[in-house]
């Protein structure tokens, strides 16, 4: 059995419908002694609703105008963080009838199995599932395993357990409206927390004509740090060349050809190599709490796929079929090895410490 009274409910509500709101908190409080709504700004229609969950016992937040889902979120928090000092955790559910209650006792039940971890309340898109948000999630799934290293099945779920330790970082986590949510599962690889996912209810209301979500636009905000490492390749590729180019024709010119090329090679490459360091440790990969040895395992890195390069590009001159067979390959393994390097670097050199029960 789990004690849940420890754990408090943070809603986020923008103009709730009474009669779906009301029965729901009366639901909730039949578990859980700590609830927390946010009007966010409504006005004075929906004024009873909240009016009803203060008599009920919740605390209840407002805001004067609409600020969006991310706002509320952090509004609760703080609040959550200032006068419920001895909560365990938060888990954020919606006001719309999309999270069974049945379901928010799995994630706090998981939240208190797994106190390190943020818990994620996913849905398995079965049964009768709108095509956009099926599709949606699967295409945001694959890109954010490939950007993160993280498997998360339901990227679009408000249904979600937060542990005490990580309130701190909700307060600064940037968004203040739906695109709140996805930050948040972006920010867990720099962070060091593992997400933990149990499986919910698939629940559509109106054929999720609501839903805020868009494939294209989640996707682009997943893939930036892709992007971010893709744009520290061909920084460090003009340095590289540009560098070469010289130290060939104006700091060496006098010295052999063999000899300036080696040196001019060497210097070149050693630059740019340290550029591309500094560039993905602080811009792509969070910047800090990374595993030891950090630096030894990128230059190793380097040497290692500089070796390699060299191996297949002395192969590639014994497979017939002339200049563009040659061209055609080194695309490919260009292409393949950026994807490569990409995924040691996310989950081996640049790998963020976990952390630990007491958010260390």
């Amino acid at each position: 059995m789990h004690d849940l009274k420890n754990y408090a409910i943070l809603i986020p509500a923008y103009k709730p419908v009474f009669d779906q709101m009301i029965p729901f908190v009366k639901e909730l409080l039949t578990v859980f002694d700590k609830i927390v709504t946010v009007d966010d700004g409504g006005g004075e229609t929906y004024s009873n609703v909240f009016t009803e969950c203060e008599a009920l016992g919740c605390s209840v937040l407002h805001h004067e105008v609409n600020r969006g889902k991310g706002a509320a979120l952090k509004t609760g928090f703080e609040f959550i963080g200032r006068e419920m000092k001895d909560c365990g955790g938060v888990i954020t559910a919606d006001c719309d009838g999309q999270h069974a209650v049945a379901d928010i006792i799995k994630v706090a039940e998981a939240l208190s199995e797994h106190p390190e971890c943020l818990i994620i309340g996913g849905r398995r898109f079965d049964g009768d599932v709108p095509f956009r948000s099926r599709f949606g999630n699967a295409f945001t799934r694959c890109v954010f395993k490939l950007a993160t290293g993280l498997s998360v099945y339901d990227t679009q779920t408000g249904l979600r357990g937060i542990p005490s330790n990580l309130i701190p970082e909700m307060l600064t986590l940037q968004g203040e409206r739906y695109e709140y949510e996805m930050n948040m599962l972006l920010k867990l690889h720099d962070w060091g927390v593992t997400p933990f996912e149990v499986t919910i209810r698939t629940i559509y209301l109106n054929e999720n004509k609501g839903s805020h979500f868009n494939a294209f636009k989640d996707g682009l905000k997943i893939s930036a740090r892709i992007l971010k490492y893709a744009a520290g390749s061909i920084l460090s590729f003009v340095i590289d060349y540009a560098l070469f180019l010289i130290l060939m024709k104006l700091v060496f010119p006098d010295f052999g050809e063999e000899i300036k090329y080696a040196i001019s090679f060497g210097i070149a490459r050693a630059v740019s190599s340290v550029v591309n360091y500094l560039y993905n440790r602080f811009a792509v990969f969070g910047g800090k709490n990374y595993r030891k040895g950090a630096t030894v395992k990128y230059f190793s890195l380097v040497i290692i796929v500089l070796l390699l390069g060299m191996l297949v590009q002395r192969l590639t001159a014994y497979v017939p079929g002339g200049d563009w067979v040659h061209t055609l390959i080194k695309i490919v393994y260009d292409a393949v090895m950026f994807f490569v390097n990409y995924i040691i670097q996310r989950d081996f050199v640049f790998k963020i410490k976990e952390r630990n029960r007491d958010g260390k």
